[in-house]
């Protein structure tokens, strides 16, 4: 399966079984919520925000990769989706995103406390929705505590990333431990998932959930490239640096470069958001590229690919290597001409 043709599958799935996920969490939330409830308010705007649902259309192709009716897994593709958004919710706050897909983020519309409350109810509703698997006590059981133990693992990461950013000279594997929770649960839950679903052998769900792992990890690394060499869809490039957090570009400029450089830039790190200047922005894509930390970002993500998508169990299982690799290069996308031009 070629990247073109996942995504066309993705929008086949997108359009006949997205209005079904819509509706099961719009049921849910109303179901679930007191009348007139003002949290099921903020949902739906933040949902009204789109996306690519993603998170929501994965567990349905893995499903097909093993030769499993999509529809069966509406519910657990809906209730991945609501988990992401809580998420989301919650992240935005905590890194003062002002705007998600052209719209205030929750907070600034509601209010910080709010937010708060919104993203809390999200996890539980992502519960509730998976509630409605049409399966067996013993695999609705797996599933819950899967979503539950991803949930913390996701948590975790998060709280990882602050801390981050207490450390003089952070690691690569301080990093890494940060991006395997942070990201990967959320790629580990929709296809580890939806293989434990359908039956799958343990040892194949164990090599989806690693290869998740490595997926969320080239992910994240893609994404902090992105924030300051393309266009990220945010208010302006270099989102990050403005917001101080540690990427694994800066990781790598901090063990690398000249002392006078790394206390230039833990400084504009440890700045006010409003004090980074766009010279600043400028002269830290240009740092990273003279000191190897963009090279060594790419160089990641195509180790990680790898890692990702030529385990030998997926030998005999080439539907489920064929859409890692294509998922792989829709997340890569974005960043191609840097990885061609780097090859």
């Amino acid at each position: 399966m070629q990247m073109s043709e996942l995504l066309t599958h993705l929008d086949n799935l997108r359009e006949t079984h997205l209005p079904q996920i819509r509706s099961l969490l719009d049921a849910v939330v109303a179901e679930e919520s007191p009348e007139d409830s003002s949290l099921a308010k903020m949902c739906t705007y933040h949902m009204d925000t789109g996306g690519k649902r993603l998170r929501a259309l994965l567990p349905l192709a893995v499903g097909e990769a093993l030769g499993v009716e999509p529809e069966k897994l509406v519910p657990f593709g809906a209730a991945c989706e609501m988990l992401h958004n809580a998420t989301l919710v919650h992240d935005d706050l905590q890194d003062g995103d002002r705007v998600r897909r052209g719209k205030p983020t929750i907070w600034v519309e509601f209010g910080e406390a709010r937010a708060i409350n919104l993203g809390d109810a999200m996890f539980y509703w992502a519960l509730l929705i998976l509630m409605r698997m049409d399966c067996d006590i013993e695999r609705r059981e797996a599933l819950s505590k899967r979503l539950l133990s991803e949930s913390l693992r996701v948590i975790d990461g998060q709280d990882r990333e602050f801390l981050l950013k207490d450390l003089k000279t952070p690691t690569i594997e301080d990093y890494f431990a940060m991006v395997e929770g942070k990201t990967s649960g959320l790629f580990a839950l929709p296809v580890a998932g939806a293989a434990e679903f359908c039956g799958a052998p343990a040892e194949v769900v164990k090599a989806l959930e690693a290869s998740a792992g490595h997926l969320g990890v080239l992910f994240q690394i893609q994404d902090d490239v992105l924030d300051l060499y393309a266009d990220k869809g945010r208010e302006h490039v270099g989102t990050d640096i403005c917001e101080g957090k540690i990427s694994a570009l800066v990781v790598h400029f901090l063990a690398n470069a000249a002392a006078a450089e790394r206390d230039w830039l833990r400084g504009v790190l440890e700045a006010e958001r409003d004090a980074v200047s766009h010279d600043d922005i400028d002269r830290a894509a240009r740092a990273f590229r003279e000191v190897g930390s963009l090279q060594f970002a790419l160089d990641e993500i195509e180790r990680r690919r790898a890692l990702a998508c030529d385990a030998p169990i997926f030998a005999d299982y080439p539907d489920l290597k064929a859409l890692l690799n294509a998922m792989a290069d829709i997340f890569l996308e974005p960043i191609s001409p840097l990885l061609d031009a780097s090859a």
